[in-house]
């Protein structure tokens, strides 16, 4: 279900369980204009915001919405997620590509418009915390 939150740039889904609200994420689309001022578009789309509410956290809604937001987009071959990542929403990553290997190589960290120069793999990020090495900086 979609609906219009703060911006008219964005897209949104609910997640529901039992009847309330639990969850929700944005998207950016690919095409629609940054909000920068500079006139850029986004080259792909991107997640932008993630939220559960507190007492449904640790349940798997996180990877549950990341899933979704990759089923939204099956022809896209790169999928942006806002910069920066919160440790957070680094290990709903880590747990999402662990059990996706498929989508591994799909998901890139992104500062708008998100060029190949603007973006960084979170797979490669996720690889490098596990082995205790430093991340390279920012996308």
């Amino acid at each position: 279900m979609f609906f219009l939150p703060h911006s008219g740039k964005e897209q949104a889904k609910i997640l529901w369980r039992d009847g309330a609200a639990v969850g929700f994420y944005t998207t950016k689309a690919k095409g629609s204009l940054c909000g920068d001022g500079t006139g850029s578009c986004y080259l792909l789309p991107v997640l932008d915001t993630v939220f559960v509410r507190r007492r449904h956290r640790g349940q798997g809604l996180g990877v549950a919405m990341l899933r979704d937001f990759c089923e939204t987009f099956p022809d896209d071959e790169a999928l942006g997620v806002s910069w920066p990542i919160s440790p957070a929403m680094y290990q709903v990553c880590r747990k999402f590509l662990l059990a996706h290997p498929e989508e591994q190589a799909r998901l890139w960290e992104v500062e708008p418009p998100g060029a190949w120069g603007q973006r960084g793999s979170i797979w490669l990020k996720v690889q490098l915390q596990q082995a205790g090495l430093p991340a390279p900086e920012s996308a």
